[in-house]
């Protein structure tokens, strides 16, 4: 992928572990979000670096550039079975 976020390359392809509803790039890396998981790559390579699990995240906003946050939502379930959605700030370290 190019800095715009678009495939730099149309004969290369990444085969995920799960089909992802989000994306987003940081520094060397693509993080993929699907049902449960995050999925971390390597956008030179497209190597599985670490799957990350995730139950009911969401990415909301990630910008398209490395300084702006990723914005998540995390649905949790309360004592009295209502749910609470929170907002979170998802930080990667490699």
């Amino acid at each position: 992928m190019d800095q715009a976020g678009q495939p730099a390359d149309s004969d290369y392809y990444i085969e995920w572990e799960r089909e992802a509803t989000a994306f987003a790039r940081r520094g060397s890396h693509l993080l993929l979000f699907s049902s449960g998981y995050v999925e971390v790559r390597n956008i030179d390579t497209g190597k599985l670096v670490r799957m990350v699990e995730a139950n009911d995240l969401r990415l909301l906003c990630s910008g398209s550039t490395d300084w702006l946050m990723l914005v998540t939502a995390i649905t949790t379930k309360e004592s009295d079975g209502s749910h609470t959605e929170k907002l979170a700030e998802l930080v990667y370290r490699s």
